[in-house]
């Protein structure tokens, strides 16, 4: 129960930051659209280089923050307890979840100051990308688990190994091998070395 608290916490959690991160970011959003934050009534030019160091980083941000967090679940040594499960997932999700918000941030910011269509559609873009960093519940439980399945203790949230089945299968092994490294000799019964009565 202690450990199945630890985890709804931790996406209780991930999830507050989520929900509050993409809300904040809409209604910067939509004030910019309605040209409705005064610090940027007038529309101003940027420069060509500017515009393309942010499309850049924008198209390279999206694709990494998303294959760091993936990689790094699948790097991460499974299984491992619970408590440290819940914080390593939360690490790596805040900074997916920072990288992209960072980055929508600036494209919100830059469009906001040049009215460039090129920062609006990286700005949509990049909250359809939010849908795919959603924190979810199986995720943090795949840390705690071996890939075969084998269980976890209630209190130490550790994976039992099957040592009983692992130790039979080795003495198994090893008599398979002395058997075959030592034959031992048959004896046949034929009927000519069998001795009959009275010769």
């Amino acid at each position: 129960m202690k450990n199945t608290h630890v985890m709804e916490k931790t996406i209780k959690l991930l999830r507050g930051h989520y929900y509050g991160n993409i809300i904040l970011l809409a209604v910067i959003f939509l004030f910019s659209i309605f040209s409705m934050i005064p610090l940027f009534a007038d529309r101003q030019a940027i420069s060509a280089t500017l515009e393309r160091y942010a499309i850049m980083i924008t198209i390279i941000a999206i694709p990494a923050s998303l294959k760091f967090f993936v990689d790094r679940l699948k790097k991460s040594a499974c299984p491992v307890d619970i408590p440290t499960a819940s914080n390593k997932y939360k690490n790596i999700s805040f900074i997916r979840l920072y990288t992209i918000s960072t980055v929508a941030l600036m494209n919100i910011f830059l469009f906001n100051i040049s009215r460039n269509m090129n920062f609006f559609w990286f700005t949509v873009v990049l909250f359809i990308v939010f849908l795919f960093c959603k924190p979810s519940y199986a995720e943090l439980e795949g840390l705690t688990k071996l890939p075969e399945g084998q269980g976890l203790t209630e209190e130490e949230g550790l994976v039992v190994p099957k040592q009983k089945e692992r130790e039979s299968g080795e003495m198994e092994e090893q008599l398979l091998e002395e058997i075959q490294n030592n034959p031992e000799p048959i004896e046949y019964n034929y009927p000519e070395n069998e001795q009959v009565d009275g010769k």
